[in-house]
């Protein structure tokens, strides 16, 4: 990896006007219950509509020295409306010209279609796969296409559903590429998009060439990961497909060793400071390279012409020698205690199911937090013992009850989404069976971490997968704040001309999810409730 040893320069961003806001509350009517929702509703100008309330205000908590360049912190504070339906997760949202919104549920393996207000109205593609509308085995990506017209990626099927405005299926069409299947889903490879030309745009692996010298016979060839990945553009009819731009991605250090047996063990290296580029594509095709070495945009337009904007306002911070060694002492301390309690974990399952013995010399870290739903009769290690109010596993036959069950109880175990708030006297298991061929005793497994004098010399201005687009052709960047701050994550919003225009903050426990034109925002959010879809709408 090069070293990041040149400072970007830095220059002053705009600083926003305050704002007015004034209380109000609604009366919100789910699953048969009324309940009072409080909201804090920002005055707008007029010709916004009534509905669409303004959801940013200052943060005056904020020390003053949390960000020295670059516009003020706005803290995204209400929403202007809330979904009620009972999610499992929220992958993707896509809106549609007239408000209604399209949401992919990936834990449920459910393609929803909501109204302006977010209650659902119709159930697009279902997990039951005897529906004519079968979503699939796997989660499966959403990605906008021309007009209204929607494609769902079914990368287990390596088929794409074009979905109508009306939320139909219009016809099924296979993927261009076989081999590009689920980086098509935009699962941690950024957010797949179109561009001016109707092609799809998104993200492919630089693939290694061939050693030059082949290996002996019987010996495999592992190629290094690359440095580097190709954002390339693929006709949906005649599958041509056309690079359109390169970008920098933190390379992935693997160690190779023969076991034993004569099998491999793969061990990863950490990078605790990934730098990266990143990339988008905006709603009129443009796909946008925002570079992390010195933390600006380089747009390219549709006749393959690159503009590059200034350097963003950014508080780069230096990191001397002493500053990485701690970093990488701190992070090789958290692997060395997660994999002394994942062996300790996986060294009880082996001494209760096949019946072996621990070994002599074990010792429990004192930090050891016992899983819950063991059965009272577990034999645990030496020196460990349940907690008094440990949770065992239910008895054959046995049915939990909640204890000290209450609408404001938080569960003391997390239960799917809308179960009864509470403790349960004990938690469901599966029946296992004892004895059997015993597996060789678990291994204590540590990642190892990246040399001090290959991390950057700068901490990098945001992270992996960090750069979304919105519906107005922002850019939305969570950058990496110079230390931690109490809140949500923060992003830059880059205008189109790639100025900073604003530094919004989300709520905590809030994840951005999608964007809708007229400066809309979805957030993602879970409750006792289960996971729920909020519309923000910025001024």
């Amino acid at each position: 990896m090069n070293r990041e040893s040149r400072r970007p320069e830095c220059t002053e961003g705009p600083v926003l006007s305050s704002v007015r806001v004034k209380q109000v509350h609604r009366s919100h009517r789910s699953l048969g219950t009324t309940t009072l929702v409080f909201t804090t509703i920002l005055i707008i100008a007029p010709g916004v509509a009534s509905a669409q309330a303004d959801t940013t205000t200052r943060r005056p908590a904020l020390p003053p020295a949390a960000l020295s360049v670059g516009p003020p912190i706005r803290k995204i504070s209400t929403a202007s409306a809330l979904s009620t339906e009972q999610l499992g997760s929220i992958t993707s949202v896509r809106q549609l010209k007239d408000g209604r919104v399209l949401l992919n549920d990936g834990n449920r393996r459910r393609l929803l279609m909501l109204d302006t207000s977010l209650k659902v109205i119709d159930v697009v593609l279902d997990s039951l796969s005897e529906s004519a509308n079968f979503y699939g085995t796997r989660a499966g990506g959403l990605l906008p296409y021309r007009g209204d017209t929607t494609l769902f990626i079914d990368a287990a099927a390596y088929a794409m559903l074009v979905i109508d405005p009306q939320g139909k299926i219009a016809r099924v069409r296979s993927v261009p590429r076989v081999q590009d299947a689920y980086t098509l889903t935009g699962n941690g490879n950024g957010i797949p998009g179109v561009d001016a030309n109707g092609r799809i745009i998104y993200r492919m692996y630089a693939e290694a060439a061939p050693p030059k010298v082949a290996p002996p016979p019987g010996t495999p060839w592992f190629p290094q990961e690359p440095d580097s990945a190709f954002i390339v553009g693929i006709d949906a009819d005649t599958r041509k497909l056309d690079t359109l731009g390169s970008i920098r991605i933190p390379k992935q250090e693997n160690s190779i060793r023969v076991s034993p047996t004569g099998g491999f063990n793969f061990t990863s290296v950490t990078n605790p400071l990934p730098s990266t580029d990143e990339w988008a594509v905006l709603p009129d095709g443009v796909i946008a390279f925002v570079r992390g070495r010195d933390y600006r945009v380089e747009y390219r337009q549709p006749d393959g012409k690159l503009v590059s904007s200034a350097k963003l306002p950014y508080p780069w911070q230096h990191l001397a020698e002493e500053d990485k060694q701690k970093l990488v002492d701190s992070v090789r301390a958290v692997q060395t205690r997660q994999a002394m309690n994942g062996y300790i974990t996986q060294l009880i399952r082996w001494v209760n199911q096949y019946g072996n013995d621990y070994p002599k010399d074990i010792v429990v870290p004192k930090d050891y937090v016992l899983q819950q739903g063991l059965q009272k009769d577990t034999r645990l290690p030496p020196g460990l013992s349940f907690p008094a109010k440990y949770i065992y596993a239910c008895a054959q036959g046995e049915e939990p009850t909640m204890l000290n069950a209450s609408p404001e109880a938080a569960p003391a175990v997390a239960g799917p989404p809308g179960a009864p708030a509470g403790t349960p006297s004990c938690i469901p298991t599966p029946i296992s069976v004892a004895g059997g061929n015993s597996p060789p005793m678990p291994q204590i497994r540590t990642n190892g971490v990246m040399a001090p004098a290959d991390l950057p010399d700068y901490k990098p201005p945001f992270a992996t997968n960090a750069v979304r687009a919105d519906g107005d052709g922002n850019l939305w960047v969570k950058i990496n704040t110079p230390t931690p701050m109490a809140g949500g994550p923060v992003y830059d919003l880059i205008n189109r001309k790639g100025e900073l225009a604003d530094r919004l903050q989300l709520p905590p426990g809030y994840n951005l999810v999608g964007f809708g034109a007229g400066r809309v925002v979805y957030l993602a959010m879970r409750d006792a409730k289960g996971q729920h879809l909020a519309r923000v709408v910025l001024r």
